[in-house]
């Protein structure tokens, strides 16, 4: 009855702050709790005391609890660390907390736990909670970075924020003005905030005026604009518009789909090849409160007839983003199909830093990079890079090109459409309506006399008859092509009506490729996978092999992966595989000799495993069946292991 807990009960029942029986109800909740929260938290968490009213007693009868104290209490030192961290303290005269961690006795998160106990204010998870950036216009960027302070939450006229250094009363009453609103504080791990502060502010798409005039100066004449709303709903559907945006440029997202239920707009993010769902909050909400001017809004942006909605549409628009002080461009397709409930949209955002600048930013590797450098030097022949959509095929292309590109060659490119503009060669759109296919623009490139020609993709038999005539009278020419395996381009090509002899002679190189996850470096975790799935790459458990996986963090917002590897497989055709061909043998017998004279699919997804970044479960979703039984039979494993013995 006499603990430092219950003579703050007496002063608060002095100060007739609280009864007698809420001080007991109050002290009995207390001793059941095994965590033992401090009386004035729980008085307040019973809105029995305000922060403030609480601030004040604590302050004015010095009743506060040392942060020694509470660490001490909670047994997360004992009190010969304490004494030794006081010891240091004296000589050093640094805070206790920092001393503590210093030491290796505590460390961050625990010890702004304590902090917040010693405080009376709230400990939060940043990286669990979802960040409402529409909240950054109470505090601007600059203020928050420099005084690590974040808003997680505004309910009528009280404010909450999150501040690594919850003792800095000036900055909160410089934040009561400025915001006119009442500033309730808590706080969280210094990482937490950091990261918490860059989805809050990097990657934002401009809003000043500037901006939005730029954005609009092409739209000022569409006739329907009016009819969807007065001059303020339309600054407010923009404002819709560049949130979603910008949070999915913050988000990495290649994509953003929009579908119209019947109630409602679906919108989800497609972040390193998985789709995500908008988080609900304040963006999803606009969103659906505005669903038909939002997509009208998107259309006028990309230049398309708002009132047709019974066919699909396709057109582009650009953006200005601000990221660390710096502007850059970023272009965004959009694409409009008709659908049950209304229209469906895609924006696709196409980031001009996300492209490779060359192969060693491609993470092939190592003999994979090497040997395509080597035939990306030949003066003449076809090197093809097939996969799936979605497979990294057109970045591979870019890298390639930038690799080769220098001052004394010519380059063109036929495109559909043109994802990343390159001042380092001549690049060309294909428009099909007005003929501008890919074979007629071969049939001009030859005329340019150029080096190198790149063309998107091999899609009928025109095309490749021009490819293999460009690449025969002496031109480097590289493209894409949907197959499921490198060994497999033949049989493609065969089909088209390519000459054997013709295929033989100019074919020099395949890529094969796909992408697959890469585990968060942030909460990356050793585990063990389930013994089915160990089963489709291993015949026995490689004992000296770790398996990793992420946890899920904050920085790859709660998936666990954050970014793309490539797995890679690189035929070059040997000289018996050019008999084949030339022979006309078999597809089967062209492709079991091919394998032999293929750097595989499985000995690129060994190597990732085997450096940890991306796991068992990414290789399923992602490789084709052949690789898995490939992986299987060759046990890279077992060679490796006894190569090491050797």
């Amino acid at each position: 009855m006499i603990s430092g807990e219950f003579r703050l009960g007496e002063l608060l029942v002095q100060q007739k702050l609280v009864s007698e029986a809420q001080l007991s109800a109050a002290l009995a909740r207390q001793r059941m709790d095994k965590d033992r929260v401090p009386l004035g938290q729980i008085l307040v968490s019973q809105k029995l005391l305000t922060h403030r009213q609480l601030d004040t007693i604590l302050d004015t009868f010095g009743k506060r609890l040392r942060l020694g104290e509470v660490l001490l209490r909670h047994g997360t030192i004992t009190s010969e660390q304490l004494d030794r961290a006081l010891a240091s303290q004296r000589k050093t005269r640094g805070p206790l907390g920092q001393i503590l961690i210093t030491l290796g006795y505590v460390d961050d998160p625990a010890m702004r736990q304590a902090l917040a106990i010693q405080l009376d204010i709230p400990y939060l998870d940043l990286d669990r909670m979802a960040v409402d950036r529409s909240l950054n216009k109470f505090i601007n960027s600059n203020y928050a970075q420099r005084h690590a302070v974040i808003p997680v939450a505004v309910a009528g006229q009280l404010l909450t924020v999150c501040m690594d250094d919850p003792t800095q009363r000036a900055v909160v009453e410089d934040l009561n003005r400025s915001t006119e609103k009442a500033v309730t504080v808590v706080t969280a791990s210094h990482e937490s905030i950091r990261r918490a502060l860059i989805r809050m502010y990097e990657d934002r798409v401009e809003t000043r005026a500037s901006d939005s005039l730029e954005l609009l100066s092409e739209e000022r004449s569409a006739p329907s604009e009016s009819k969807y709303a007065s001059q303020s709903a339309h600054a407010k559907v923009d404002g819709v518009v560049r949130q979603l945006i910008s949070t999915a440029i913050g988000r990495r997202a290649s994509d953003v789909h929009i579908e119209s239920l019947s109630d409602r707009l679906q919108i989800r993010l497609r972040v390193d090849g998985v789709l995500e769902y908008l988080e609900p909050g304040d963006l999803n909400d606009s969103c659906n409160r505005s669903a038909r001017e939002v997509i009208s809004r998107l259309k006028i942006l990309g230049k398309l007839d708002i009132a047709e909605r019974r066919r699909p549409q396709d057109g582009s628009f650009r953006v200005k983003v601000e990221r660390k002080g710096k502007q850059r461009s970023v272009d965004l397709r959009v694409s409009v199909i008709p659908s049950h409930y209304g229209e469906s949209v895609v924006l696709r955002i196409l980031d001009g830093q996300n492209a490779a600048s060359s192969l060693d930013e491609l993470s092939f590797p190592p003999p994979v990079t090497e040997k395509l450098r080597q035939l990306l030097n030949r003066p003449s022949g076809i090197l093809l890079v097939t996969g799936p959509t979605g497979s990294g095929k057109s970045t591979t292309l870019y890298a390639s090109l930038m690799t080769v590109s220098r001052p004394g060659i010519r380059i063109l490119t036929a495109e559909d459409p043109i994802e990343y503009i390159f001042d380092n060669f001549s690049q060309s759109e294909v428009n099909e309506q007005i003929g501008n296919t890919f074979a007629t623009y071969l049939r001009a490139f030859l005329r340019h006399d150029p080096e190198v020609i790149m063309v998107g993709e091999i899609r009928d038999q025109e095309t490749a008859e021009m490819a293999f005539r460009a690449a025969q009278t002496g031109h480097l020419l590289l493209s894409t092509l949907h197959t499921e395996t490198a060994s497999g381009t033949v049989a493609r090509l065969l089909d088209m009506k390519i000459d054997p002899n013709t295929l033989a002679s100019s074919l020099i190189g395949v890529v094969g490729q796909r992408l697959v996850r890469q585990i968060c470096d942030k909460c990356k975790v050793a585990y063990e996978p389930a013994k089915p799935l160990l089963r489709e790459f291993f015949d026995e458990r490689p004992t000296h092999l770790k398996f990793y996986k992420g946890e899920g963090c904050g920085a790859c917002n709660r998936t666990g992966y954050r970014g793309r590897l490539t797995i890679a497989e690189l035929w070059v055709p040997s000289e018996e595989d050019i008999v084949l061909i030339n022979k006309s043998a078999p597809v089967e017998d062209i492709r079991a000799s091919a394998r032999r004279s293929t750097m595989s699919m499985a000995s690129s997804a060994w190597l990732r495993l085997r450096e940890g970044r991306t796991n068992v479960e990414e290789l399923v979703r992602m490789l084709p069946y052949q690789a898995i039984v490939d992986f299987r039979q060759q046990c890279l494993w077992k060679h490796e292991r006894l190569s090491l013995a050797v």
